[in-house]
Formats: C-alpha cells, structure tokens, sequence
C-alpha cells in the first residue's frame, strides 16, 4: 500500500506549524492507523495569541470524528528562567468543530487562519 501525502493546507504568514500528522485519508479500514494519534496538526500564531488543535477520538475508532478547537493564549513568565511561555485556555475555547467530514476541517482551517481575530485578555 502507498504511503498517503500529508493534507495540504493553506497556511498565512504568522501561523506556525508545531506538528503535522494530518494525512490525506479520512476514517476507513486500513487507515486507521493514521489516526491514532492524540493530536494530528497543532498550529500557534502568537501575534494573535491563539494556537488551532485537531485531534481524532477516539483514535483509531471507525465512528471517531476530527475534533478541531481553537485556543487563547495567555503569555505566562517563568519565575525560574525569567523567558515568557504559552499556556492554552483549553477551558475557554475561541471556536469548536467535530466532524467526520475531513475535507469540511480542511476547509475550517483554511477559513480560521485568515479571519481569526486576536485574543483580547
């Protein structure tokens, strides 16, 4: 079996991309191992102060769905190394979409990089 392509995405300037494990494949037997992973693609713009998360749960599970959760940010100091760290309001979520659909998440993606507005804290 050929090994799928990564899913293209279309991704502005700001954005960067911490990890990427989204395939081109969406929920089928024998494909299922490309989704067993507790995040698929984490991007962070910290112009913005918002990270974009998808997973897929249950992983691995035929009838899981793409979870797709956009973030605020909060800049944290670190009273031991003085550098400035991120820490995610997982709590107080900007924007949130399951669905089995892939291409409709590639779409949303899409959609959220260019329109998404700063955090305001």
């Amino acid at each position: 079996m050929e090994e799928p392509n990564l899913q293209p995405l279309r991704i502005t300037s700001g954005w960067k991309v911490e990890w990427n494990l989204f395939y081109e494949v969406d929920p089928s037997e024998g494909f299922m191992h490309y989704l067993d992973s507790s995040s698929l693609l984490h991007l962070t713009n910290y112009q913005l102060m918002r990270a974009i998360d998808l997973d897929f749960r249950p992983e691995n599970d035929l009838n899981g769905l793409f979870y797709l959760r956009v973030i605020n940010l909060t800049k944290v100091k670190n009273p031991k190394t003085k550098k400035i760290d991120y820490k995610g309001n997982w709590e107080n979520l900007y924007f949130e979409l399951s669905s089995k659909n892939r291409l409709e998440i590639v779409k949303e993606i899409e959609r959220l990089v260019i329109q998404i507005p700063p955090y305001k804290q």
